[in-house]
């Protein structure tokens, strides 16, 4: 195997903090027009703004392990030994569709899933039976770090 890496870093999509940001403004005119704080859309829309802002979702993968983690949903990366791995596919998906939107989801088909604005996931089947997805951004680049490392995958 040769000693190249793949490491990725992706966040949500910026349409969602847009329609955040408008629509604390125009719940905030509308309250403060009939005489109400806006304080309360203040308070709940500032918190879901800066988690959409600042949350990420971090690759790394080597010829050792597959390792991630979601920033500030995992504290600490989590690693994946390749021979824990039964299976590796990637996939074409619909965030809305296949999993009810983004961040941590849970699906029936694909498992545990970590989903940020990309339609492209890497699937992973696990020995002990369990199931990981994984939104990539530069799936050229995943599959070359695959092909140059002898990793097997199914497209």
């Amino acid at each position: 195997m040769s000693n190249n890496v793949f490491q990725e870093k992706s966040g949500f999509p910026k349409m969602i903090i847009i329609l955040l940001v408008f629509q604390s403004i125009v719940a905030g005119f509308i309250l403060f027009k009939e005489n109400e704080s806006p304080l309360i859309v203040i308070g709940i829309t500032l918190p879901l703004i800066a988690l959409f802002a600042f949350s990420f979702l971090r690759l790394n993968l080597n010829q050792n392990y597959f390792e991630y983690s979601f920033f500030p949903f995992t504290f600490k990366p989590q690693k994946i030994m390749w021979n824990e791995i039964q299976e590796i596919q990637i996939v074409n998906t619909d965030p809305i569709w296949d999993f009810g939107g983004w961040g941590v989801r849970l699906s029936k088909k694909y498992g545990k899933a970590f989903i940020t604005g990309n339609n492209e996931i890497i699937f992973l089947k696990l020995k002990n039976g369990k199931r990981r997805s994984f939104s990539v951004n530069n799936k050229e680049e995943l599959l070359r770090f695959f092909e140059e490392n002898k990793i097997s995958y199914l497209k």
